[in-house]
């Protein structure tokens, strides 16, 4: 259940945190690197210029993703609005300090041209770089550990979270009422066996080499879903206010969904492998005419019921 998650998650948080933001310390209070500083390291012009932008913002949008997770955790708090304002102010807040903390300190342990040149191979890839510069070689583990209790926080997470979605989903009828079956924990058990199979075909289909696949669909679902919503709280401005302040309102909007479009176009521009017919762009449309599906199906299934009470009341 929910509960368990999260407890687990928290666990593997706690640990993951610790060496994450504790190698960024060793990088700041005893760097290896001379001759950097960190006007360098935020420098736009170093990295490209804006077109640096685009794929940042891309891999901003990857690594908040289990946001969408929280959200489905919705119905379980006592007070929605509360809690999730609170947590979610709270999650940025770390996020930023510990994801700088290791930015920084990092590059003052590696060279940022070395880190980037690591490529991932079961050895604990540039957090264990870090990690061989200032632990032990009895202690280096820690680095493959973090990578193992990220991915399976990750997976646990993101299965949960899925299986809440299906299951809320039928409970509000817009999919098969078998899926809000529940085992005496309250667990959508029939939910949960569903996603694990999906994940479990997906990754025969398409093995974890393909790993910048996975970003892309990942990101590319996430684009069309926030999107979604902000077309939605578009059409909500307009109908509640005056055209001018509608106006004034959507222009941040507006330019949200500009810059999620063009995250899209990124993630689908170029296919993972030559050979590789289906990139992000296929996987995003599949999602779209998959919720317009739904949508069709659920509104005739509604519009017959009506026609069936007014038959029976009639009679």
């Amino acid at each position: 259940g929910v509960g368990v998650t999260a407890k687990v998650a928290s666990t593997f948080l706690i640990f993951e945190i610790a060496v994450v933001a504790g190698l960024g310390l060793f990088g700041i209070l005893r760097p290896h690197v001379d001759g950097l500083s960190l006007a360098s390291m935020y420098s736009l012009k170093q990295a490209g210029g804006l077109s640096a932008i685009g794929p940042g913002v891309l891999f901003g949008v990857w690594m908040l993703a289990n946001f969408d997770s929280a959200i489905n955790y919705i119905e379980e708090a006592r007070v929605p609005v509360r809690t999730v304002q609170r947590s979610l102010l709270l999650v940025l807040t770390s996020a930023f300090v510990i994801y700088s903390l290791a930015a920084i300190g990092w590059q003052y342990a590696v060279p940022v041209a070395k880190l980037a040149a690591i490529v991932e191979n079961g050895n604990g890839g540039p957090i264990a770089a870090v990690a061989h510069t200032y632990l032990p070689s009895s202690m280096t583990w820690l680095a493959l550990f973090v990578v193992i209790t990220s991915a399976c926080a990750g997976l646990q997470i993101s299965s949960n979270a899925a299986a809440r979605t299906l299951y809320r989903m039928s409970e509000e009828n817009h999919l098969p009422a078998a899926l809000k079956v529940v085992n005496s924990r309250k667990a959508p058990w029939l939910a949960t066996t569903v996603v694990s199979i999906v994940a479990i075909a997906l990754v025969w289909w398409k093995p974890l080499d393909k790993i910048v696949w996975y970003y892309d669909v990942v990101t590319i679902t996430l684009v069309a879903s926030y999107i979604s919503a902000l077309a939605a709280m578009l059409v909500a401005v307009w109908k509640l206010h005056r055209p001018l302040l509608a106006a004034s309102l959507s222009v941040p909007v507006v330019l949200a969904i500009a810059v999620l479009a063009y995250i899209g176009y990124t993630s689908g521009a170029n296919p993972v492998a030559p050979e590789d017919l289906y990139n992000a762009w296929y996987l995003g449309a599949g999602t779209l005419v998959t919720g317009l599906l739904i949508v069709v199906v659920r509104r005739r299934s509604r519009v017959s019921r009506s026609a069936q009470s007014a038959n029976i009341e009639a009679s």
